[in-house]
């Protein structure tokens, strides 16, 4: 198939998988907290937490292997893709090994490190056990797909998206209707789907690779693993920084509130990731595509395909999540309940960094693509270890009231838009000369959207949250389309709306 309709293609199946992630998104959470109640919920997100931790120790691996096993891949270099995934697959078990007694210690002593109310502590033990163990099979899956990424093929990487979101919905109803509704059923559930993903991860990659790319740990290779460690160690560190700037807010406020408010900062934490996964679908297709134009060593390509679709992804988010913030009360109310609509100053503080934290991803895949890490590791991780020192200032020395949560995302929200846009971009204008000046005329083109959509909804929500749900839902999409081209129109010049049309239509 040729690369414009294998393009096609993935866009098709990335829609498909919007659309799955909204269904099941719209049902997941509300399901949750109503089945648990808001309390026992808010031990949910906190697993989710110590898994991302323990990501950043692992996930980086496949990220460097990402890199060094499609260029081999595009270069039909064979054996040395084989030395890549052979050596990471074996790596990937010793640090499984290495890490399951700490981590074991860990669950066991769950209740020192959060705040677990007493009658659920043996419950949100087992949560976080099935949650990691539920990580390491699904990290596994990842260097297998990691093939699938390599020949452009994000369709299939799409279906096990699909299948990811559907099966965890369906296993949780399944063990809450034929067992009880109870928090470790949770991360049972997601350690049967990530089981039924390794199954499908490991022929999906028989099958493209044909025997091409060898899996034997007698090809594991001292010189493969250097190159691909010295780009996974600051990966790390750029991760723990990621973490501690997106997810830190989670555990402050769990230590210093209670389980009913981090469940709710947990709720929209879910949606923003949510919103997250929606902006990749147009935002995915553009990895791949960087990464092969840089092993042509096209890199006019590179440059423009970068500072067009970055400000076209974040332009297009902006839009997404201005709806959704402006016309939180109506959203929130259908979705959550009304008891959540009180707390929409909260949503509006975690999912403003969601546009800038798209557009930087379209920046990530050149930078990665050239290796350029260690600087944004840095940084990244110095931006984590300050905004964690105001928080925790914060929440020790404020009072109790809400007033002081919403600093806190505040803060998290700088941090965040820093780290992620502008550290990104000023990384990729270091490679391309001249991109400056861009890089900050595009940022201001997404602030702009962002506030604008924002205040339209936030003026018209009184006039339709006391309508029908159906007629007042149908407005907000109307509307929120009718930005989307408006924006498009007059924010985004000729080459970047062509620059996304050429994505299903090339002239």
């Amino acid at each position: 198939m040729s690369e414009q309709g294998q393009v096609k293609k993935n866009l098709l199946f990335n829609i498909l998988s919007l659309v799955a992630n909204v269904g099941v998104g719209i049902i997941y959470t509300p399901y949750l907290v109503k089945s648990l109640g808001l309390i026992a919920y808010g031990v949910v997100p906190l697993a989710l937490i110590i898994n991302q931790y323990v990501s950043v120790l692992t996930g980086s691996l496949t990220s460097a292997l990402t890199r060094f096993y499609s260029i081999a891949l595009q270069r039909n270099d064979l054996e040395e893709a084989s030395k890549y995934i052979s050596t990471s697959l074996v790596v990937v078990g010793g640090i499984v090994v290495i890490l399951t007694p700490p981590l074991y210690y860990l669950v066991q002593h769950i209740d020192a490190v959060f705040t677990i109310p007493n009658n659920l502590v043996a419950s949100a033990k087992l949560l976080f056990l099935f949650t990691l163990i539920s990580f390491g099979v699904s990290l596994i899956s990842s260097v297998f797909n990691i093939t699938l990424y390599a020949y452009n093929r994000l369709d299939y990487m799409n279906i096990i998206k699909i299948f990811r979101i559907s099966l965890k919905l369906g296993f949780v109803v399944l063990l809450f209707t034929c067992l009880n509704k109870d928090i470790a059923y949770v991360g049972m559930a997601n350690f049967l789907t990530e089981f039924v993903i390794l199954i499908f991860s490991i022929y999906a990659f028989f099958r493209f690779t044909k025997g091409s790319v060898s899996v034997n740990i007698k090809l594991f290779d001292k010189a493969s693993l250097g190159l691909m460690s010295a780009m996974a160690s600051w990966v790390i560190v750029q991760q723990l920084g990621d973490t501690m700037l997106y997810r830190i807010d989670n555990i402050i406020v769990n230590k210093f509130w209670s389980t009913k408010e981090s469940g709710i900062l947990g709720a929209f934490t879910e949606l923003g990731t949510y919103t997250m996964v929606i902006s990749t679908v147009i935002g995915s297709l553009f990895g791949p595509l960087i990464l092969q134009a840089y092993s042509r060593e096209d890199h006019d390509t590179v440059r423009k395909m970068t500072l067009d679709r970055s400000v076209s992804v974040g332009v297009m988010v902006a839009v997404m999540i201005g709806i959704i913030c402006g016309f939180s009360p109506i959203i929130l109310k259908v979705w959550l309940g009304p008891d959540f609509s009180s707390y929409n100053q909260w949503l509006y503080l975690k999912l403003f960094l969601v546009p800038f934290y798209s557009a930087a991803g379209v920046f990530a895949f050149a930078s990665r693509a050239w290796n350029r890490v260690r600087v944004p590791a840095i940084w990244t991780l110095l931006l984590g270890g300050l905004n964690l020192g105001v928080v925790w200032l914060i929440a020790n020395y404020g009072n109790t009231e809400s007033t002081t949560i919403v600093s806190i995302l505040l803060v998290c929200l700088i941090f965040g838009i820093a780290q992620s846009y502008f550290l990104n971009g000023l990384v990729f204008g270091n490679i391309y000369e001249n991109t400056y000046n861009i890089v900050i005329i595009n940022s201001l083109k997404i602030f702009m959207v962002l506030v604008l959509v924002s205040a339209i909804g936030y003026f018209l929500s009184p006039y339709l949250i006391s309508l029908n749900v159906f007629f007042s839902l149908s407005i907000v999409a109307i509307l929120g389309l009718i930005c989307l081209v408006l924006s498009f129109k007059i924010v985004l010049n000729k080459e970047q709306v062509n620059s996304m049309v050429e994505l299903v239509y090339k002239r």
